[in-house]
């Protein structure tokens, strides 16, 4: 059977699409082609010239009427009449309504293909292979910058360093800045190595970079660095006895490490549980542990708590020890408290009885010496001495006689 060509062209069918608004041209590329079903590319769709119907007759070069690949034909004779309404030919439908939509559907595929194979807005575009890094203290690390698209031959790169809302420059104008001018290299023209990082590298870093060439012309990415620090030696605070039903506390703390360490008690070598009623072998201690404070509380100790206590303050660089140290609970002896009691008052008795048994025998009585002691002196003879309050103790009132 021929194809019916000439008739489809000649009663085209109604649009399959609704048109489609024009595209504006690529700034600075030459027309694109698109490869179609194995043929030649097909120019663009501004510069296809205009097709006489007539020209639609012809079978496409390299294929058959029923679309079956084969050698060049000729063109085809003009095709009869399409066949009437109601006909058998035209309820099963058949070439002449088949190759009118092959001949719609190209165009409008190849106007649906053109803005995603056509050209796009280039801007630059920058992305991380990590975003946060993390690092242990004095080792060196990489803070990733890619550069993702970009038509700029030479960008300018600059990084940034914001610590605390303050921002200082880490390279610029091409070279390191500060105390990175020892320590930090660019990688890969826009990636930044850190050596020997310490706990004040832990920052937010920005990459920042200038393309005059593209449509966008800066983009810039952050890079959250955390340098964890291994904690120091904690201290350690362990009474060193407690008598039995006292409250007893045991501290333990660093604060070196980064982050933060958590902190965990030891009796005998063996770990504390901080939950009491989960452990079998510490049901009867009442004790109370917190693992950020470093604090460990005995609220009633007992015979049993007595051991020797030690602390690891632990974070994600590591851990440190304090040494161990002993804790004694004694028994308070209630006879031996009543008995020294008792023999003090009784030394108190002693010590009483003896004070008043002197006063007695007049060890402790008081005798004036403020200088020489006062004689009465003698009477002479016929001369009489008469004492009166006004005038003092003795008075002379006679004369002598002679």
């Amino acid at each position: 059977m021929r194809p019916l060509w000439g008739a489809a062209a000649r009663h085209p069918p109604a649009p399959l699409l609704p048109p489609l608004p024009p595209l504006s041209p690529c700034p600075s590329s030459s027309p694109r082609t698109i490869p179609h079903f194995g043929q030649a590319p097909l120019p663009a769709p501004s510069s296809l010239p205009a097709v006489p119907g007539s020209a639609l007759r012809a079978s496409p070069p390299g294929f058959r009427g029923n679309g079956e690949r084969g050698t060049p034909r000729p063109r085809a004779a003009p095709a009869p009449p399409p066949p009437p309404p109601g006909s058998a030919q035209a309820r099963r439908g058949g070439l002449g309504s088949a190759h009118p939509i092959m001949a719609l559907r190209r165009p409008a595929l190849l106007l649906l293909l053109l803005p995603l194979l056509g050209c796009r807005l280039l801007a630059v575009e920058l992305t991380s292979s990590n975003t946060k890094p993390v690092v242990q203290e004095f080792q060196s690390v990489e803070l990733s910058c890619i550069i993702k698209s970009t038509v700029t031959p030479d960008p300018r790169i600059e990084w940034k360093k914001i610590q605390d809302g303050e921002t200082s420059y880490v390279f610029f104008d091409n070279k390191m800045q500060g105390d990175f001018a020892t320590r930090a290299e660019i990688l890969s023209r826009t990636s930044l190595v850190i050596k020997n990082t310490t706990r004040m590298d832990t920052a937010t870093y920005r990459c920042e970079v200038a393309a005059p060439a593209d449509t966008k012309t800066i983009d810039e990415i952050n890079i959250q660095l955390t340098v964890q620090v291994k904690p120091m030696t904690p201290r350690c605070t362990v009474p060193k006895a407690v008598p039995v039903g006292k409250t007893a506390s045991l501290h333990c703390h660093e604060n070196e490490g980064y982050p933060k360490s958590t902190y965990s008690w030891y009796r005998n070598s063996e770990p504390l549980s901080p939950d009491t009623k989960s452990s079998s072998k510490h049901h009867n201690s009442s004790y109370t542990l917190n693992p950020t404070t470093g604090t460990l509380v005995f609220h009633a100790v007992h015979k049993g708590d007595t051991g020797r206590y030690s602390c690891i303050a632990t974070n994600d660089a590591g851990f440190a020890k304090c040494e161990e140290q002993e804790m004694e609970v004694y028994d308070l002896n209630i006879g031996g408290i009543i008995g020294g009691v008792l023999v003090v008052l009784a030394v108190l008795v002693l010590i009483t009885l003896g004070i008043c048994c002197a006063y007695r025998r007049g060890y402790f009585a008081n005798s004036k010496e403020s200088g020489e002691s006062y004689k009465t002196p003698g009477k002479p003879d016929g001369v009489n001495y008469i004492r009166t309050d006004d005038e003092g103790d003795f008075r002379h009132k006679s004369s002598f006689v002679i």
